[in-house]
């Protein structure tokens, strides 16, 4: 199994992050001294032939003041499916919630894939004002190195409930492990980390509420805009 998206998922994915930081009128070199890359870098993945690290994409989106949902693909979440028609499965009975976009299938969820195999697939047909419905995906773990260096935070309310396999997670000093129907929800503002410590693949079902949009307007990124830090601590 590899441990890498595809270049291919990342062509929109970069253009995504290219607009963005056209429209906040930033230079390729800005951006890549604000997330601490190399300019090369940030150029490979505008090109969508490489992609972030988790911690640069979650810098990304803060410093260009996206949402993370911004860099789903946002077209018609039907896409994938022909004509706009019935599914090909069929067990899978279409109807107008579907053409209304209320509901979306599962094979044409938009999705972001990450370095480490870790895959976000977004629940909602089309962006949430203020909140991020997601299935995240691990992959199994392929050796022993343990979490993940970097804590992440961001001031939101965090909900997950995990639905396969085993999932660690850390919040503040403490540790648990979640198996299915066990569920978490905590001030994402406190460090926290996850990462699959098994050799089973594990899904959660996360949702992630920001507490500073209560107008109807975005008025920060969701995202768990990443400080790298050695330890839990409540600083921004």
């Amino acid at each position: 199994m590899s441990t890498h998206p595809s270049p291919n998922e990342w062509v929109g994915i970069g253009n995504r992050i290219r607009v963005a930081r056209t429209d906040a009128r930033m230079s390729v070199r800005e951006l890549a001294r604000r997330i601490d890359v190399s300019p090369s870098h940030v150029s490979q993945v505008e090109l969508g032939r490489a992609s972030f690290s988790v911690r640069a994409l979650y810098n990304v989106v803060s410093v260009l003041g996206i949402s993370m949902d911004s860099l789903f693909d946002e077209t018609d979440s039907r896409r994938e499916l022909p004509d706009s028609g019935p599914p090909a499965s069929a067990d899978v009975v279409w109807s107008p919630l579907d053409d209304a976009l209320v509901v979306l299938r599962a094979e044409a969820r938009p999705a972001i894939p990450l370095p480490g195999g870790t895959r976000w697939e977004r629940l909602t047909p089309k962006p949430e004002v203020g909140a991020e419905f997601l299935e995240v995906v691990y992959p199994p773990a392929l050796d022993a190195s343990g979490p993940p260096q970097d804590f992440i935070q961001h001031s939101s309310r965090e909900y997950g409930l995990v639905t396969q396999g085993s999932l660690t997670v850390q919040v503040g000093f403490d540790q648990a492990v979640l198996r299915p129907g066990d569920s978490i929800a905590f001030d994402s503002r406190i460090p926290h980390r996850f990462w699959n410590a098994t050799a089973e693949e594990v899904r959660a079902v996360w949702f992630i509420w920001d507490r500073e949009t209560s107008d109807g307007a975005l008025s920060r990124p969701y995202a768990h805009a990443g400080k790298e830090t050695t330890s839990p601590t409540t600083d921004h």
